[in-house]
C-alpha cells in the first residue's frame, strides 16, 4: 500500500487572508506502477485546480510508505520479504536460507547445518560450504541497511539478530504472538 500526498498539512488560521493548505491523500494498492500512475494523476489534478482558483499554488506529489510497513518484514506464510514496504526478489535458496535463520533468532547455526537443511534436497552432490557464504553475502546486499540482521559468528556459522525494526510472520501463524521470540508480528 502506498500513500500519495499532494501537499504538507498546515494549521488552519481563522484570518481570512491566511493561506490554508489542503492535503489530498490517496491510498494506492499495488506496486510501484500503480503508485507512479497515481503520482502523475495527483500532479495533473493539482495543476488543474491551480488553473481554476486564482493564486493557488500546487505542490508536487510526495510518496510515503505507511509506518507499519517500514523496516524489514519477513512473511514465511506468504514467502515474502520486504524492506520499507518494497518486496525483495530473493532466489529460492536465498529465501530458504534466510527463513531458516529467521526461524531461529539469536541462535548460531553452523554452515554444515545450513547445508544439510537448505541444500539437503540434493543428496550425493558435493556442495562447498562456501556456497553458504556466497548466499549470505547476496542476502546482505539485497537487505541494504538491514544487512546487520545477519551476523557472522567467526568459526561457528551465522545468526539472525532481529531488532525492533523487524516484523516476522511464521509459516503456521495463527495469531498467537507469544509462541515466537521475535519483537513484532504481522496480523
Amino acid at each position: 500500500m502506498w500513500f500519495v500526498y499532494q501537499a504538507v498539512p498546515q494549521r488552519v488560521d481563522d484570518r481570512s487572508d491566511a493561506a490554508t493548505r489542503v492535503v489530498l491523500v490517496l491510498e494506492v494498492p499495488g506496486g510501484h506502477a500503480a503508485a507512479a500512475h497515481a503520482i502523475r494523476l495527483a500532479n495533473e489534478f493539482g495543476s488543474t485546480i491551480a488553473q481554476v482558483i486564482p493564486g493557488l499554488r500546487a505542490h508536487e506529489a510526495v510518496v510515503a510508505t505507511p509506518a507499519e510497513e517500514r523496516g524489514l518484514t519477513i512473511d514465511l506464510a506468504d514467502r515474502r520479504v520486504s524492506v520499507d514496504g518494497r518486496p525483495l526478489r530473493l532466489a529460492y535458496r536465498e529465501f530458504a536460507l534466510f527463513a531458516h535463520l529467521a526461524e531461529r533468532p539469536r541462535q548460531t547455526v553452523s554452515r554444515h547445518a545450513l547445508l544439510q537443511t537448505v541444500w539437503g534436497d540434493r543428496p550425493g552432490q558435493d556442495i562447498s560450504s562456501r556456497v553458504v557464504d556466497t548466499h549470505i553475502r547476496r542476502l546482505r546486499g539485497k537487505l541494504g541497511e538491514h544487512a546487520h540482521v545477519l551476523t557472522t559468528v567467526r568459526g561457528r556459522g551465522y545468526r539472525f539478530d532481529p531488532g525492533a525494526h523487524v516484523r516476522f510472520r511464521p509459516k503456521n501463524h495463527v495469531g498467537d504472538k507469544s509462541r515466537h521470540p521475535h519483537s513484532r508480528y504481522l496480523a
